[in-house]
């Protein structure tokens, strides 16, 4: 188990290795690096030669039954999610806010913002 863990950690440090774009002048700099995992998560981090970082992680993840649901967490505790799928209702999308949104097949919007 531990090796296991070993690799995923350097397999990570090499990734955000290879992709980092840093920015700045004279001793200042900022970079951002990022990378998507196997399962198709986007994982992006930023950090500055302060010591200060800041990553988000995004994971999607299908719904029984169709549609998607993406969600978003940040390492300042914060999060958001969006379930999004489609019936024979129309094309529908609920947020962590409680935001809704449908689309009928009419091209009807109810909710959306209104």
């Amino acid at each position: 188990m531990k090796f296991l863990v070993a690799f995923v950690v350097a397999f990570m440090a090499t990734t955000f290795a290879a992709r980092a774009e840093c920015y700045g002048e004279a001793e200042y700099q900022v970079c951002s690096d990022s990378y998507v995992d196997p399962n198709g998560d986007i994982h992006a981090r930023s950090y500055d030669t302060e010591g200060n970082d800041y990553s988000l992680d995004t994971e999607s993840r299908q719904l029984p039954g169709g549609g998607n649901d993406v969600t978003s967490s940040d390492s300042e505790g914060n999060s958001y999610s969006i379930k999004s799928w489609s019936d024979s209702a129309g094309s529908h999308t609920v947020d962590s806010e409680g935001n809704e949104c449908t689309i009928t097949p009419l091209g009807t919007m109810i909710g959306c913002g209104q």
